[in-house]
């Protein structure tokens, strides 16, 4: 079952490291703080930032609670609570641990969300880990990259947010900002399984007789049909021929789209 354990806000992998010190392994199998991604736009520009999903809470998940209770009254920072009567170990519900569960990665980082919309404000479609819960979420704040979902957390109704990411943001490389988690960073952010559409006039430019030369087997403009992923069968164009990778450019919800394809996963219909 998994716990939550309530701590001093700025210190909750303090709090881990402690756990992780003190209580016996066989007492719990992961102690974690949960995190986000959250973009930010500073001078057109979008930054992505990982934050604490839940400011002052950590996660345990164990199979002996009781144990693993009076374990955690030897842990420090765990005793001071206890003194003061604040020390809290609750379990979370088997339906919220479902939430949670799908939500998070094994880096226990809930990933961003690709939502794509038609200009007006009405999505046409979700990617990502909001994808399933799309039936839960309250509103979009487009502008700040963030949609507002209720779900349950200790047997209450909450409303948290969640970050999203937008054809625009896409379409540029993608710098980090503020990382809270203390996990390794590469050079610029990667949108895994998301897709970077330009728009129908790019699309057309990118297309013209000075970016028709040949990139091995591959050339911009050449039909492709995509062998995996979302797109697995779909023919589309080759936009653009990059190292390891081609973007695919295919007509989805009646406009021009691109697929960042693994070249391996990609051949010419024959």
């Amino acid at each position: 079952m998994w716990y939550v354990l309530q701590t001093v806000t700025g210190q909750e992998e303090e709090l881990v490291h402690m756990i992780r010190e003190v209580v016996p392994d066989h007492a719990y199998s992961d102690c974690f703080v949960a995190y986000y991604e959250r973009v930010w736009r500073r001078q057109q520009q979008s930054i992505v930032h990982v934050e604490r999903l839940f400011p002052g809470y950590v996660f345990i998940i164990s199979d002996d609670p009781n144990e693993l209770f009076l374990e955690l009254k030897r842990v420090p920072a765990m005793s001071k609570l206890v003194s003061a009567g604040k020390f809290e170990f609750l379990p979370i519900e088997k339906e919220e641990e479902t939430f949670f569960h799908a939500l998070l990665t094994e880096e226990r980082i809930v990933r961003l969300s690709y939502v794509e919309t038609d200009g007006k404000g009405h999505v046409l479609r979700i990617e990502g880990p909001l994808k399933q819960f799309a039936d839960q979420i309250v509103k979009y704040q487009f502008k700040k990259r963030y949609a507002m979902i209720r779900f349950r957390m200790l047997g209450m109704d909450k409303t948290g947010t969640l970050g999203i990411i937008l054809r625009e943001d896409v379409r540029q490389e993608i710098a980090y900002g503020k990382v809270e988690a203390p996990i390794s960073i590469p050079e610029r952010y990667i949108a895994e399984g998301i897709p970077g559409p330009p728009d129908a006039e790019g699309m057309s430019e990118s297309l013209n007789k000075d970016e028709t030369a040949d990139f091995g087997d591959l050339s911009v403009g050449d039909r492709v049909e995509v062998q995996s992923g979302m797109l697995e069968n779909v023919i589309g164009v080759v936009w653009r021929v990059k190292r390891n990778t081609v973007e695919v450019g295919v007509r989805l919800f009646g406009q021009d789209m691109a697929m960042e394809v693994a070249k391996r996963d990609v051949r010419k219909p024959g």
